[in-house]
């Protein structure tokens, strides 16, 4: 085990986030730094909390049998199982909004670490934050499921009186489903489930095989979304009545011995789950679904029956349940080591030349390459040189992935607006350009976290704005209906306002910050209309609060620099983003820390903006910074690269 190092800076001055100036002193006398002396407090530098593992050897050797067990695979159980009374850092993996302080999750939204929140807190003079990062947190956790009088679960669904009916807009539901899904989820024949769906024995065929009768009804009910009879939670609509249908023939379904009609079921109910505000439903059938597809061997057997539409059902759940398992912070039940089925070909999937079944693999496997080598248990124990050589690796495989697109599909490049009113090119466009974004955002944030060379971190910065832009810019496309992905409709443009309101609050000087604002106003306008088209089921309208702030912020920063009072370097706390008037709600901790006219010495506020983009040219790095190679971002900015 090394051994601990010493901070660079004082635990005093860490905890005020300034640059603590040491002070010569002679061989064994104790070491001081200038603010210490100055407020006559004690001066104790702490150990660095950074993360510093032991080295295992790349090929362990055993002595003799009785030789106690090494560490081989890098995995941490190992290191558990040499070491039985070795700790692991927990998470609190309740909550989806907040982030450990020491730990950059794959979750998009998972962005507000306490430290964070602490930075912000302290930059706008205010706690409001605080609150609301606690109040939309608790609204996302309870997933919003249901009104009071009525309690959702597969099991009061499933168990729902099930009379069967046949619908008299089957057929227009079912068009509609094949138009616009089946593309992007080929794992159907659509001759086959047409015919059958179509057949004047169909009541008797629906009541008697279970499992076409759970497909029936969620096909039914995906198509029925599209025709717009829904709402975007379950309530007295025609989508969700179908679905129910679907459901009361889960439990057969799960029950009877594993078949492909069995496994077509449980994707098409996965898939309608996966649009609904619901993580217990579509937790469920997609953990239900992968279980299946490995139980039947489609990932690497030869088989009787159809062997393409199996291996298209496996490659459909595999892409499903990779990209869900990213999101939700949770590992695959599908291992990828042991995967040999090929990747068959979808006509219907493919969009002017833009082979999507094969494209979504292709991420799909990177997404799992990122959770294992990035954010898994085991990963966040790696050393941060480690981590970061892991960066590079999936960021060349995702920019590789992103090259591999067409032009018209291409993330980083526009849209064809008129073309996006077409169904399966708008459902297909916008999948790509999200999934994409997602990962980017979590790399460069995991970047930030664990990087030491100032000129990547500021990359990585930069990186994560134009990446928030592009998604926040992207909502103008989005169809706020209930048949949207939650990913797409609320996930990732969530994420986007978070980055831009934490940059405005740290930049409000920047030479672009109307455009930033303005950025932010359309965010809250997309969850406003969120809120609008839900009838206030999705309390979303309070998003709006961020921009208020950010503008409320930007305002007084103008209102003090015109007073002159960015002049004084012992009134700048009073100054930025701060409110007018007593501060409500603010900690006596708070309250002393944005009074302390200390501060923030050592710090030239006439160039503010480069107290996060720190560059060898700016007066910061001019004024006494350490070498390139010493650098240490997260020491030398606290918690703002947390």
């Amino acid at each position: 085990m090394q051994s601990p190092k010493p901070n660079k800076s004082c635990d005093q001055c860490r905890h005020r986030k300034v640059r603590c100036i040491v002070s010569p002193t002679a061989p064994g006398e104790p070491i001081t730094c200038t603010h210490c002396v100055k407020r006559n407090e004690t001066c104790q530098f702490s150990n660095s909390k950074r993360r510093l593992r032991p080295k295992y050897p790349s090929s362990p050797q055993r002595s003799s049998d009785s030789e106690s067990f090494k560490a081989s695979s890098g995995l941490f159980i190992d290191r558990l199982i040499q070491n039985p009374s070795e700790s692991a850092v927990l998470y609190d993996e309740s909550s989806v909004l907040k982030a450990h302080d020491d730990r950059v999750s794959s979750s998009g939204i998972a962005f507000f670490s306490e430290k964070r929140v602490n930075s912000l807190v302290k930059r706008l003079g205010h706690a409001d934050l605080r609150e609301l990062v606690h109040q939309i947190d608790k609204t996302i956790r309870t997933r919003l499921l249901s009104r009071q009088d009525r309690e959702i679960s597969l099991y009061s669904l499933a168990k729902a009186p099930a009379h069967l009916e046949v619908d008299r807009e089957a057929v227009i539901h079912i068009q509609r489903y094949f138009e616009v899904l089946h593309p992007v989820y080929p794992f159907l024949d659509r001759h086959s489930f047409e015919e059958k769906a179509t057949s004047s024995e169909l009541l008797h065929v629906l009541e008697t095989d279970h499992s076409f009768c759970g497909l029936y009804y969620a096909i039914l009910a995906l198509g029925c979304q599209y025709n717009g009879y829904s709402s975007f939670f379950p309530d007295n609509n025609r989508a969700w009545k179908l679905f129910e249908l679907s459901l009361s023939r889960l439990d057969r379904i799960l029950m009877s011995p594993e078949s492909l009609a069995n496994l077509q079921a449980l994707t098409a109910m996965a898939i309608f789950a996966s649009n609904a505000f619901s993580h217990r439903l579509d937790q469920t059938l997609m953990s239900e679904a992968g279980r299946m597809v490995i139980t039947l061997r489609y990932h690497n057997s030869i088989l009787s029956e159809d062997s393409a539409l199996c291996h298209r059902n496996f490659w459909v759940i595999y892409h499903l349940e990779k990209r869900y398992c990213f999101q939700a912070r949770s590992s695959s039940v599908i291992a990828d080591y042991d995967i040999g089925c090929p990747i068959p070909m979808a006509p219907e999937s493919i969009i002017e030349g833009y082979n999507w079944l094969l494209s979504s693999v292709r991420f799909s496997r990177i997404l799992s390459i990122a959770y294992s080598s990035l954010f898994s248990v085991s990963a966040s124990t790696y050393p941060d040189d480690t981590l970061l050589a892991s960066v590079n690796h999936v960021q060349t495989l995702l920019e590789d992935w992103r090259v591999s697109i067409p032009l018209e599909f291409r993330p980083k490049e526009s849209l064809k607006r008129h073309r996006l009113h077409d169904g399966p090119y708008k459902e297909i466009a916008l999948r790509t350009h999200y999934y994409y974004y997602h990962l980017a955002i979590a790399l460069e944030r995991l970047t930030l976290h664990v990087s030491r060379d100032i000129t990547r971190s500021e990359n990585s910065m930069r990186v994560l704005l134009n990446t928030a832009s592009d998604i926040i810019e992207l909502t103008r496309f989005i169809d706020v209906e209930p048949y949207t992905p939650v990913f797409i409709l609320a996930i990732i443009p969530l994420s986007a306002l978070f980055i831009i309101f934490d940059f405005v609050i740290h930049h409000p000087k920047d030479p672009e910050i109307h455009k930033y604002l303005t950025l932010l106003d359309i965010g809250a306008g997309h969850f406003s209309q969120l809120d609008h088209a839900s009838n206030g089921a999705i309390p979303a309208s309070h998003l709006s609060q961020f921009s208020y702030m950010a503008r409320q912020c930007v305002q007084n920063e103008k209102k003090a620099a015109s007073n002159g009072v960015l002049n004084q370097a012992t009134n700048t706390q009073s100054s930025a983003c701060q409110r007018t008037g007593p501060v409500e709600n603010a900690s006596h901790g708070e309250m002393d820390a944005m009074n302390d006219p200390t501060l923030m010495e050592g710090i030239d506020f006439g160039s503010l903006d480069g107290f996060y983009f720190l560059t060898p040219d700016s007066d910061m790095w001019m004024n006494g910074v350490p070498s390139l190679d010493e650098f240490d971002p997260r020491e030398y900015y606290g918690s703002i690269f947390l």
